[in-house]
């Protein structure tokens, strides 16, 4: 099926099927015809959806465009991510889920409310893989714009990149860490060479079941103090920074 036929499909037949079985409208007493305003919403998403396919097929295609408001309120995709995974799936699999008009979108900070359309898919990519898609359109001045789009794939995207950028924090604040230990770590050594039998942990979490004694101020670290504490241990002392104090860990 074509895309043109997609989009007659949402005015037509499955348009009238969707509003024979009941869609739940959330809409003032003088708000207008909720028919038009899904034949709106739907003729937007045909758009759209057409201009992501075709920007993937030929430079020369005019890329769609998405609403600047959900773009600042959803930042963990921008326009670009939404149009490629959009693009990839199978224009002529996709079916229609579900529809839904809503009075707003989004939680909490993120809420906006307005005039929304909430369409979802069932769609399969190029391998015949099913793939559940979604989009939600905002009316403005009578006129609907892509707000907010996501794929399964899409999502798994965002997610992989959370977690990613999660790690890449995570190892930050640990080499950070690291560098903090080791400058004071030099400092204790220059001033009391001993206390180079015992190393600066790596990439050690400090506990209470792990370290020996209390916790020791700097000026105070000496070999034989160290030496005092390591023979409590069983495995081999090293030197971890918890603030501006230093932890003996039994590891």
């Amino acid at each position: 099926m074509t895309l043109n036929g997609f989009r007659a499909r949402f005015a037509g037949a499955l348009g009238r099927r969707l509003f024979a079985v009941g869609l739940p409208f959330i809409l003032g007493a003088c708000a207008p015809d909720p028919e038009v305003i899904q034949s709106q919403a739907l003729e937007t998403a045909g758009r759209w959806l057409d201009q992501a396919h075709a920007s993937q097929a030929t430079e020369a295609a005019p890329l769609p465009t998405c609403h600047a408001f959900g773009l600042i309120k959803f930042t963990d995709a921008s326009c670009d991510d939404m149009i490629e995974h959009a693009a990839v799936l199978n224009p002529a699999t996709r079916r229609i889920d579900s529809v839904r008009l809503l009075e707003c979108f989004g939680q909490g900070i993120k809420e906006v409310c307005g005039e929304f359309a909430e369409i979802w898919f069932n769609t399969q990519n190029a391998e015949g893989v099913s793939v559940r898609e979604g989009m939600v359109l905002k009316r403005d001045n009578d006129a609907f714009r892509m707000y907010w789009y996501r794929s399964d794939t899409l999502f798994t995207q965002i997610t992989d990149r959370a977690e990613r950028e999660e790690a890449g924090t995570s190892s930050a604040q640990m080499a950070d860490r690291q560098e903090k230990l080791d400058a004071v770590y030099t400092q204790i050594v220059e001033r009391d060479p001993g206390v180079y039998t015992y190393p600066a942990c790596i990439d050690a979490r400090v506990s209470s079941s792990g370290m020996i004694g209390g916790l020791i101020k700097q000026e105070n670290v000496t070999a034989a103090e160290l030496d005092r504490r390591a023979a409590q241990c069983g495995k081999a002392l090293c030197l971890a920074l918890v603030g501006k104090r230093i932890a003996a860990l039994c590891q």
